[in-house]
């Protein structure tokens, strides 16, 4: 009855504070151990979950040169064949991640006529047209106005870009009498303008890569010099007559994929579903799509990106495993030092009547609300310490990671915790182990027993070894009359000894002032000998 009345605390009771305090700085050492754990692995949390993942995506972001270039010869009754087919197939290879596709038209090439028909060094000079589409908001008006809808007879209104410009030595305003060099056919433009291209931040950081002619104004290859483009509006490619249309021979897509909202697992995915598409683009006779090539450093970027992401990951698993190992370790031989020095004491409960359940309560009673507040510390600790090494900063979510991790950490630092209450130990063991008998027992646990069986075989074999030494020393010694005459020398050496020995205890015996009492007591002691 004595034993329920201690016990109906439930684990809760006044028991439960007297056992804490009188091992604090045990106890102690314990919640700091689950807390720096517990940060720790609420900051690798949040690291591999969310600033990890956002630092990525901020350097895909500014990685440039990830938009998706498609060109090739099209016609005018293909293009709208392919402008249909075209955005589903980037659709399936970006695996549903938005992009932004720009479409431009380009012409057959345009020669010069009269006195500009060579370029410098003597190759052929021919111009470019081409529908760019929202062209005024990626460029800068340097001079004139942009190209309208529709202009008086034949003529089509063009803009050019002012590098190509000053090299043709034309302005705004000029007229331009060029010939189609597959057809023949005779086109007149007139310049409405000059302009600069704008590069801006942002989804159209990458427009300009839908102008298959350089920035400089001009493409140059063996034999043709390519001048432009010189940018009209769509309806110039539909214009009826035989002399005032443009013919299309080309077109170009330029795909401009939102890479901020690739989910990092898909990286490695996508890059494989581009460089599928490629290759089926490349290959006429399989493809729905001929004639057409795509152009992108997107795959090669996502691949790096993706092997990055893994390896950081990767060292962030082995920092997770070395502190649950470490902080494992520790946590452990916390536990074990503060059973033992609670052994004396568990011994007396026991002998009261507590049972093994009413110890794991009493010690979970003990550790619940250290593994409580460490979780909620190590969370607050980890999130701080992740805003701390990771500049972007992790997300709001990350919270839940943190906090998720620090609760795995806790439960397992009050597994580890429990496991010394597991055992009990009765008085008698309690005494052993605190008694003269701990040492015997520490020693042959430390292996002191293997020990002494190794010095008694040594032992034995040396008795073996000089018993033979001594029984071969008897065999060879000499008999008869050598031994006669050795021991009355031993004897004679003797006697001499002894009467050495007896002088010198009486001049002692007179120093130190016993006299004739001394004398008595001496011979007394003789006689008892």
């Amino acid at each position: 009855m004595r034993t329920r009345s201690l016990f109906r605390w439930d684990g809760w009771g006044s028991l439960a504070l007297p056992r804490v305090n009188a091992h604090r700085m045990v106890v102690v050492a314990a919640a700091l151990t689950t807390l720096v754990a517990a940060m720790l692995a609420g900051a690798l949390a949040a690291l591999g979950g969310q600033a990890l993942p956002i630092a990525i995506r901020h350097d895909l972001s500014g990685a440039g040169d990830t938009g998706l270039l498609i060109s090739g010869s099209v016609s005018a009754p293909e293009d709208a064949r392919y402008q249909a087919l075209l955005p589903g197939e980037l659709r399936r290879a970006l695996d549903g991640t938005p992009f932004t596709l720009y479409h431009a038209s380009w012409s057959d090439p345009l020669g010069f006529t009269g006195t500009r028909v060579h370029a410098a060094g003597g190759n052929l000079a021919i111009l470019d047209a081409a529908a760019l589409p929202d062209v005024a908001r990626h460029a800068v008006l340097v001079s004139g106005s942009w190209p309208g809808t529709s202009a008086g007879g034949d003529v089509i209104p063009a803009a050019l870009p002012a590098t190509a410009a000053a090299l043709l030595h034309l302005s705004a305003g000029d007229m331009l009498t060029l010939q189609d060099r597959d057809n023949q056919h005779i086109v007149r433009f007139r310049i409405t303008g000059l302009y600069r291209e704008s590069h801006a931040a942002g989804v159209d950081a990458q427009y300009w890569q839908l102008n298959l002619i350089s920035p400089g104004g001009v493409n140059t290859v063996p034999g043709f010099a390519t001048y432009g483009p010189l940018t009209v509006q769509p309806a110039a490619f539909s214009r009826p007559g035989s002399g005032a249309g443009l013919v299309q021979a080309q077109a170009s897509w330029l795909a401009e994929p939102r890479t901020s909202l690739i989910p990092p697992g898909e990286f490695s995915a996508i890059a494989s579903q581009l460089n599928a598409l490629d290759n089926l683009l490349g290959n006429p006779s399989s493809s729905s799509l001929p004639g057409i090539t795509l152009t992108s450093r997107l795959p090669s970027v996502l691949s790096a990106v993706a092997a990055n992401l893994d390896v950081a990951r990767s060292m962030l698993a082995i920092c997770a495993v070395l502190l649950a190992l470490l902080a494992g370790a520790v946590l452990l031989a916390v536990a074990r030092l503060l059973s033992g020095q609670r052994e004396g004491e568990i011994a007396v409960l026991i002998a009261r009547g507590v049972t093994q359940v009413q110890l794991l309560r009493l010690t979970a009673a003990e550790t619940i609300p250290l593994c409580v507040l460490a979780a909620v510390g190590g969370t607050a600790a980890g999130i701080w310490l992740a805003r701390l090494l990771a500049p972007s900063g992790p997300a709001a979510n990350a919270i839940t990671d943190a906090a998720q991790a620090a609760a795995v950490v806790a439960g397992l630092a009050l597994v580890i915790m429990l496991v010394p209450s597991m055992s009990l130990v009765t008085p008698g063991a309690a005494r052993v182990r605190r008694g003269r008998q701990a040492a015997i027992s520490t020693a042959s646990r430390a292996g002191a027993d293997l020990g002494l069986i190794a010095l008694a075989v040594l032992t034995c074999w040396q008795l073996r070894h000089y018993s033979a030494v001594s029984a071969g020393a008897l065999q060879e010694s000499p008999s008869g009359p050598d031994v006669r005459r050795r021991t009355a020398a031993l004897r004679h050496r003797g006697g001499a000894g002894q009467r050495a020995e007896g002088a010198a205890g009486r001049r002692a015996d007179r120093r130190a002032g016993f006299g004739h009492r001394g004398r008595r007591v001496r011979r007394a002691a003789d006689g008892q000998r």
